[in-house]
This record gives C-alpha cells, structure tokens and sequence, in this order.
C-alpha cells in the first residue's frame, strides 16, 4: 500500500505513526510517500520502529519545475489520453476555487507515477488528510488506475472546497474519519455517492501512562502545571494563560509547562511578557514521548490540546 502523507515524520502526528507500524504488524507493506520534508531533527521511538521506505515529492513548484515538468512531459508521451483527462480535471477544479496548488498536486502526482511508482509495487493508495494529500492520491489514481482511498481528519474537512471534497469522495474507494459528527458530515457532502465512510476513532496506548504516575495524594504547593498543544490559533492557548494570571492574583502558586511547538510562538511569548507570567511559565518546544510522559508523571493538573 503507498501511503500519501503531507509530512513525514511528523512529531504532531503520532496518530498516524501509529497506524502505520500497527498495519506493517499485521503483515501489509506499506510505501510512504511523504510531500514535505520533517520539521523536527528528532522523532519518536515509536517511529523508528517503522520499516516502510520513504519517498519524498518536490515540496514547491519553482525550483524543482524542470523536473516535475520532465517526468510529467515524458508521462504524458506514454499515454496522451490518459494525462489529458487529468489535466481536464485538474483545469475544472482550478475553476472552482482559483487556487494554484491544484496545478502542482497533479504535477506531484505526475512525478510520483512516473519516478517512484514503478519501483514500488504499490496497489492501493490511502492519503492521510482530505486537502492536498487526496489530491495527490486522487491524480495519481486517475494517471494509473490504482485505487484510491483517504482519511479526513479535523479542518481538512471543514476548510476545503465542499465540492472538491465531494468529487473526491465520490473517486475513492473507501473514506475513514476519527469520528461520528466527522462521518455524518461527509456523509451529507458525499449524497449520491455510494463510497463507504467509515468511522475510526484514534486510540491511546494506555501502557504508557499506566506506571509511575503521581500518586493521587494531595498536590504540594507550588502546583504543577501542564499544557500540551501546538502553539497555533484553535488550540485556545491564549484562554490557559489568561487563567494563569488570574490563579496568581489570587495567591496561588504554580509552575506552569507548556510543550509544542508552532506558528504562534512570538504571540504567546507576547502574551506571557503582557501578563507578566515569565516567572511561572516555560515553554520547552517540541518534545519526544519520553520527555512528555516524564512531565506528565510530575504534573497535578493538565491540558492536552486536540
């Protein structure tokens, strides 16, 4: 199975390692094709247990434009009718929504075919995110003929194009989503398509937080703190640290951790200097699950962004 990812691997998306290493555990072979590069230097151990081979897609269009131009020239001079109905497809969706990136899905997914694929013995393509890696699986299916499938996770679903998410649900052979509310609402999008949408919640290893834990006896002042969450707009970071200040003025001690990383760093370091919170708070970036769980054990109260 090729597997079609935006990023791999990706400290943030364990959800995803773990779905990986347990489908090689039941025997299937699994191919990744990953569109962007890590963001982290480090990963977790769970990942390295992972023996799927890595390719990765060129990330942008202008530097690497003559080769993803070549591979797709010579594709296209292999089969014309074939390229030139995913073009047309391609030029239909570009209509919709104005948006340049449908033009380098399909010439990802022309190099793709054309550079990896044959090597790979790939039957059967799944992309993990029901924007751009769909794309790419979709094009690809529609260059080969391999089925396709998907997994539509959070504001994939509910940022993108209602109709470009329906012709895509419409192509695949099956949709998976982690949960009830997600598959009801592309259920509805998807009317008239008979493709199954299935529901699939993520799990917990649980055996990762069943041993040395804080015992349940009464916390010791100064009360430890925790926040895990990427430091991004939705995960409502800026609530906790308005909560902070208002625990502090009232004559509690705390020490505050938050662990992740992301886009809005400089906001919340703003924020933190604002409320005059540098004394109480730390903020230690991107972690591997060993560091986490070790914070975990020493904390007394915490939140996980979703």
């Amino acid at each position: 199975m090729g597997m079609v990812l935006k990023g791999y691997p990706r400290i943030s998306e364990t959800f995803i390692s773990n779905e990986i290493r347990l489908l090689e555990k039941l025997g299937i072979q699994i191919h990744l094709f990953s569109m962007r590069q890590p963001r982290e230097k480090f990963t977790h151990d769970s990942v390295k247990q992972i023996r799927a081979a890595v390719d990765y897609l060129p990330e942008t269009l202008l530097k690497p434009l003559p080769r993803l131009i070549y591979h797709n020239l010579c594709l296209a001079a292999k089969n014309p009718k074939v390229y030139g109905g995913a073009l047309k497809a391609a030029y239909r969706r570009f209509l919709r929504t104005r948006k340049s990136a449908t033009l380098k899905h399909l010439l990802q997914a022309g190099y793709l075919v054309q550079r990896l694929l044959p090597a790979s013995g790939v039957t059967h393509l799944h992309a993990h995110f029901a924007h751009s890696p769909t794309s790419v699986a979709m094009f690809t299916s529609r260059l080969t003929g391999i089925p396709f499938s998907f997994t539509a996770h959070a504001k994939d679903i509910y940022t993108s194009d209602p109709r470009q998410i329906r012709e895509k649900i419409g192509l695949a052979r099956f949709v998976i989503t982690c949960t009830e509310y997600n598959r009801l609402h592309l259920q509805e999008l998807g009317d008239g398509h008979t493709t199954p949408i299935h529901r699939n919640y993520h799990g917990i290893d649980t055996r990762f937080f069943s041993t040395d834990l804080k015992s349940a006896e009464a916390p010791v002042s100064p009360f430890q703190i925790l926040t895990i969450a990427r430091l991004t707009a939705k995960k409502g970071l800026p609530t906790i640290y308005k909560a902070l200040r208002i625990l502090c003025d009232q004559g509690v001690a705390l020490r505050h951790t938050h662990i992740g990383g992301g886009e809005d760093r400089e906001r919340i370091v703003s924020l933190i200097k604002k409320l005059n919170l540098e004394s109480v708070t730390e903020l230690l970036g991107t972690q591997p699950h060993e560091v986490v769980l070790d914070h975990y054990r020493g904390a007394d109260l915490f939140r996980v962004g979703l």
